[in-house]
């Protein structure tokens, strides 16, 4: 299964770079979802968000994997605590649902997502020239 999705802009700036984005379902402890429109970011290895979407789905924050986000800086004054737990993601458009890690930083972090479970059924084609993803849903081959 197919389907395509146009670039937005991060800003409400119609002038603003466009991003590749999709939007997706995050169900919350209660069993509730939650819409939220992540950039598709094929440099991620792991999807990214703040700890406040972490507290809003009901996940308790101590129970992740405790990692530090470091980004491009080495320096010490730059890392950023982190918890990666498994969440529930729900893919409209595929009718699909799927279990993928999730990085939630402590702060404000950009609603990224990366490679880890989502790339493993989702081939992904990136058309920087028409500002169009592609999303082809199905096992990767091999």
């Amino acid at each position: 299964m197919n389907f395509t999705k146009p670039w937005l802009p991060l800003t409400s700036d119609e002038e603003a770079t466009r991003v590749p984005v999709l939007d997706v379902f995050l169900r919350a402890r209660d069993g509730r979802f939650l819409r939220q429109t992540l950039i598709v970011d094929s440099g991620a290895d792991v999807s990214l968000g703040p700890r406040e979407l972490c507290d809003f789905l009901g996940l308790t924050w101590r129970d992740g994997q405790s990692v530090t986000l470091r980004g491009i800086s080495t320096k010490d004054e730059c890392a950023v605590p982190a918890r990666i737990h498994q969440i529930e993601l729900y893919v409209r458009e595929a009718r699909c649902r799927l279990t993928l890690p999730f990085c939630f930083a402590e702060g404000n972090a950009p609603l990224l997502l990366g490679r880890d479970g989502f790339f493993d059924v989702f081939q992904v084609h990136l058309d920087k020239t028409n500002l169009l993803t592609t999303f082809e849903y199905g096992p990767s081959p091999g």
